[in-house]
């Protein structure tokens, strides 16, 4: 889709500044851009890298219009999610999908199918599903008995929904996601190893996105929970019973262990682990591999683990962590003997 500057500005509600003619038919990275393409900065830094640029339009902060020249603009408070919903408004990138079942879907007759829904080949829908208007599956995709799917919804291919699923509106599940498989829940007795019955399901609220190959284990008697506005990365493993709170960001790789409680709008960088039963309040960062091993009762940033150094001394490093009690005990003496 095409539009020009002006025609642009107003679906976006923002100033523009230059030639309001200026057809803008696509988006790109400052360096990749061509005549029609429209980018955007955030910072001064970016400032001569847009200069040598070819795009035809930009969004810029408002600190920073009246320091580009030669370019027509939009300006913006937050260019970034401006850019988004450019993006969205010239349809760059949306995927297209025909209304309607595939021949070699299976869909039960008892299943629910809203207005507008798309079903992709080889995708098998059981009894007593109910899909909402407008949603979008994608082929190979299993959906198990009494699962619920909200409006407008985007399943990727080869996505697995088990029983006891409830998946709100506009919600994003890319391949190879299973929901509401069995937890990992085991009982010793005798020496051996007993399967706990997994009872619970899967609660997901409206807007999620949950990336490529993620687990989301179902409650082994109360349900898991994913409020509304959560966005998952690729590879994370949500265990049985765990509850994240509304609009958390958690990146790759990230596991999070049964009956953890994370709050609301919280970051969780990647490869960080969350042992089980913990409680992580609202608004709390955790950092790249961090191993959280005890509730954290106050918002803020925490880290845990070594920063990469040198091998040598990393090595070093390592043998006088052994060292360390006995040092602590020398202090002590020291201080005592002060007194």
């Amino acid at each position: 889709m095409e539009l020009i500057l002006q025609q642009l500005a107003a679906k976006l509600k923002l100033v523009y500044q230059g030639d309001g003619d200026t057809p803008i038919s696509g988006v790109a990275s400052l360096k990749s851009a061509t005549t029609g393409d429209l980018c955007f900065i955030q910072q001064r830094k970016y400032l001569d890298d847009l200069a040598r640029s070819s795009c035809s339009a930009v969004i810029v902060p408002r600190d920073l219009a009246c320091e580009v020249s030669g370019k027509a603009l939009l300006v913006s408070a937050n260019p970034q999610y401006d850019f988004v919903r450019a993006v969205d408004l010239l349809g760059v990138g949306r995927r297209s999908s025909s209304v309607g079942i595939h021949p070699t879907a299976q869909v039960a007759a008892s299943a629910r199918i809203g207005r507008d829904v798309s079903i992709g080949a080889l995708t098998t829908i059981a009894e007593d599903v109910d899909i909402g208007a407008g949603t979008s599956i994608g082929s190979g995709v299993s959906i198990a008995s009494s699962v619920r799917i909200g409006k407008r919804c985007l399943i990727h291919g080869r996505v697995t929904l088990e029983q006891a699923v409830v998946l709100g509106d506009r919600c994003i599940l890319h391949p190879g996601v299973v929901i509401g498989c069995d937890g990992f829940g085991l009982v010793m007795h005798r020496k051996r190893w007993h399967k706990i019955p997994q009872l619970g399901g899967v609660r997901i609220g409206d807007d999620v996105e949950i990336g490529a190959n993620t687990t989301v284990d179902r409650g082994a008697l109360d349900d898991t929970v994913i409020e509304q506005g959560c966005k998952l990365d690729n590879q994370i493993q949500i265990a049985h019973n765990v509850h994240i709170g509304a609009h958390t960001a958690i990146a790759a790789c990230v596991g999070i262990a049964g009956s953890a409680v994370i709050g609301r709008y919280c970051k969780i960088s990647g490869a960080a682990v969350v042992l089980g039963h913990l409680s992580v309040v609202d608004n709390v960062t955790i950092t790249a591999m961090s191993l959280v091993t005890k509730d954290i009762r106050e918002p803020g940033v925490y880290s845990s683990g070594t920063p990469l150094m040198e091998n040598g001394l990393w090595h070093r490093s390592n043998a006088r962590y052994k060292s360390l009690e006995k040092l602590a005990q020398s202090v002590a003496r020291l201080e005592k003997a002060k007194k």
